[in-house]
């Protein structure tokens, strides 16, 4: 009776102000569901996304029993990162169930329900969409994409066919562990001095969302910390292959190797020691579809059992089937699309997220390659280079459509040592970002141990000003090859870095030439009161940047905003401890 009511109310008030609810309901309808409603290929059900205006009242009054249902790594996670008095918000609120009821009578079915995104995924015909969309706490409807991008492993010859394994590594550092193969995945990110301290990932909690998680008694998997495993695709809590079940597939086996493997002299990834969260979240079965509702479910699931860090090796940009629309560059703005928007907000639960950047290639005219959520502000997003230290060609380029620096950091995506899916004791090697992915996630866990107090975006910053194309990031290569080693340390020494020489030393400036901002990087070999000062060609000061006192260090990511200047060549000064370097830059209107 109240339900009938509150429509009837809902119809009167729209009829009375002159207006349509018709209109109403299809201007909460998304542009692309509507186009997916008018296409007959799309079938007589539409897989959407119902997002609701509110979760209720007496908000403040369900906060408290949401704080005490964390975990105790939720919470320890949280304090760091948000700190004493917000630990939690809306987002950790249940959907209303009145509002579910409303949803649940009118749908073939609910598929997931989202209190982060304060929306539930279901299965519609078009009446019932335009139908849920009059009632008046439904705020929108869009449409589901689907398609994931993960990319094959290449395997061994006596496996499936493929490449051969990485071949005899040349010279190495002495190191206490024994990588065999896997040494140049770990060496070339500066995993080994962390793991000589005695660091492994202990007691930091990493969720996988992937595909299928197979023959996890291999030898160099037995040994892992699972804590829970649930998968999305079919529903229920084995997340291995099953026979008549969708997303069959080996993907999940190989990053989970990738970042935990350990068998000495075969292959050992950066975070042996860490506690696993296992979520099958990829549906392989067809060309189009693993679907993001899964992908958000999982990262819900993650976040209440506590996880520290998400690597995910899957993403969504284009080739849909079934008339589905693609993703554009344009889209890839860290905002539009469900898994972006899920990323944000594991993020802001002191998550740290990293995403496979994608196996798209260069960008050329297109703007940018990047897969979702790789293109998130507060994501990690994973580039692939070679044993040589070059950019992978396949390895996708930004800049986000919001103008964005990606890739963030790289690691190796070719000729990656993994297990086989096949045997109790076989290994195959494999290439993609999937699996620079979880090598960066397994050094971010390190750098967590080894820094228990640190946030989730301490260890972004610290990746990005220790890896090794700091002083000029670009949409390429990001910031550069991660050195774990140096991160940790970079957040140990609060946020400095050791000088690199015995020489005053300004470095010159990126970008160069500029026409807005522009950012300097300087080494102090001696502690000192330190000014920065802006002249032009005439000796005229035009700005000063800094003049103050500071320790001896490599200061990195010094910004100047400039503005009103004339377009031409300014000098920029450092001047320490009675010694001054200079120099030359260039300013383009």
């Amino acid at each position: 009776m109240h339900r009938l009511y509150a429509l009837i109310i809902a119809f009167l008030a729209v009829a009375l102000s002159g207006g349509s609810l018709f209109g109403q309901a299809e201007s909460k309808l998304s542009r692309k569901l509507q186009k997916a409603l008018e296409n007959p290929s799309t079938g007589a059900e539409v897989a959407s996304w119902i997002f609701f205006t509110d979760k209720g009242a007496d908000l403040a009054r369900q906060l408290p029993g949401a704080e005490a249902s964390l975990t105790s790594n939720a919470y320890r996670r949280r304090l760091h990162s948000r700190g004493a008095g917000n630990l939690v918000d809306e987002y950790d609120l249940p959907l209303n169930a009145a509002y579910l009821g409303e949803v649940a009578a009118r749908v073939k079915r609910i598929r997931h329900k989202s209190r982060w995104l304060n929306a539930v995924s279901v299965e519609a015909g078009a009446a019932a969409l335009k139908e849920l969309a009059a009632l008046p706490f439904v705020e929108k409807i869009d449409l589901v994409y689907q398609r994931s991008l993960p990319l094959a492993p290449l395997e061994i010859p006596g496996e499936s066919g493929g490449v051969a394994a990485p071949g005899p590594i040349g010279f190495r550092k002495p190191t206490a562990l024994d990588y065999g193969e896997s040494y140049t995945q770990n060496s070339q990110i500066n995993v080994p001095p962390l793991h000589d301290a005695g660091y492994s990932g202990q007691g930091v909690v990493i969720g996988m969302l992937d595909s299928g998680f197979n023959n996890l008694g291999h030898e160099a998997l037995d040994h892992l910390h699972i804590l829970a495993t649930w998968d999305f695709v079919n529903g229920d809590s084995i997340v291995s292959d099953q026979p008549g079940q969708m997303g069959n597939d080996d993907h999940g086996t190989y990053t989970l190797s990738t970042i935990a493997g350990y068998q000495p002299g075969q292959l050992i990834g950066p975070a042996y020691g860490a506690s696993f969260l296992l979520a099958k979240t990829e549906n392989v079965d067809w060309e189009r579809h693993v679907e993001e509702d899964h992908w958000v479910a999982g990262a819900e699931w993650a976040d209440s059992l506590g996880a520290d860090i998400i690597s995910s090796s899957v993403g969504y940009r284009d080739g849909f089937t079934n008339g589905e629309p693609d993703y554009g560059p344009e889209d890839m703005d860290g905002q539009t699309t469900i898994v972006s928007r899920g990323a944000a907000i594991a993020a802001s639960r002191g998550i740290l997220v990293v995403n496979s950047a994608g196996n798209e290639g260069p960008a050329g005219a297109s703007g940018n390659t990047l897969i979702a959520p790789a293109d998130g502000e507060e994501v990690i997003a994973a580039g692939a280079v070679h044993s040589a230290g070059k950019r992978s060609i396949f390895s996708s380029m930004g800049p986000t459509a919001d103008g964005r620096i990606k890739p963030d950091v790289m690691a190796l995506g070719e000729a990656v040592k993994v297990v086989s899916a096949f045997s109790l004791n076989g290994y195959t090697a494999t290439q993609g970002t999937s699996f620079s992915c979880p090598l960066i996630a397994g050094a971010a866990a390190l750098i967590l141990e080894a820094n228990p107090g640190a946030s989730h975006v301490q260890i972004i910053e610290a990746l990005r000003q220790t890896a090794g194309n700091s002083f000029s990031p670009n949409n390429a290569i990001g910031w550069g090859i991660a050195n774990a080693f140096q991160a940790s340390e970079f957040i140990r020494n609060g946020g400095l870095l050791p000088p690199v020489s015995h020489a005053l030393e300004i470095l010159q400036n990126y970008p160069n030439p500029f026409n807005s901002f522009t950012r300097f990087d300087y080494n102090l070999p001696q502690a000192g009161r330190v000014k920065i000062t802006v002249y032009n060609l005439r000796g005229q000061k035009v700005a000063v940047l800094l003049d103050q006192f500071q320790e001896a260090g490599l200061y990195r990511g010094l910004m100047w905003q400039a503005g009103g200047l004339s377009s031409g060549v300014y000098i920029v000064a450092l001047s320490a401890n009675g010694r001054q370097t200079r120099r030359k830059m260039v300013y383009v209107k």
